[in-house]
């Protein structure tokens, strides 16, 4: 397992991730000051993206139904726990927009290679609510 989104497993195959953004802020607030250049207030944590990209081989490996379900994924809009493959927990996330592009178009309209991109940005915990889910999730990768 490279990452996991929720229920989407991103693995070396068929669905996987080659490329991975990260970008973290911090937001400021700034006030006139007399004689001075404005000074910077610490306001807290600012947004948090993770862009999330890679190919699949819809006719040598699949792929699609994880395409699919991440479409489903950003259709829902609930929050998913992410967690990357080295156990590190990277919080709630939700999946803000899901980009494919067809390349190699074959005879049914499928590109021989999908590239495609997941745009996450950073949610509140939702919950104790979201607990037993998440335990399900996790307990499914293991059998």
């Amino acid at each position: 397992m490279l990452y996991q989104l929720g229920p989407l497993t991103l693995d070396t195959f068929p669905f996987s991730a080659d490329s991975v953004e990260r970008e973290i802020e911090a937001d400021f607030a700034r006030h006139d000051v007399m004689n001075r250049r404005r000074p910077h207030e610490f306001e807290g944590a600012g947004d948090e993206t993770l862009d999330i990209s890679g190919s699949i081989l819809p006719f040598h490996i699949g792929g699609l139904s994880h395409l699919d379900l991440a479409q489903s994924l950003c259709e829902e809009g609930r929050e998913l726990f992410a967690m990357r493959g080295d156990g590190r927990v990277l919080g709630w996330y939700v999946l803000k927009k899901v980009g494919e592009r067809h390349r190699d178009i074959g005879p049914g309209g499928v590109g021989f290679v999908v590239g495609h991109r997941l745009g996450l940005e950073r949610a509140e915990d939702p919950g104790e609510a979201a607990g037993a889910g998440l335990v399900a999730t996790l307990l499914s990768l293991f059998g």
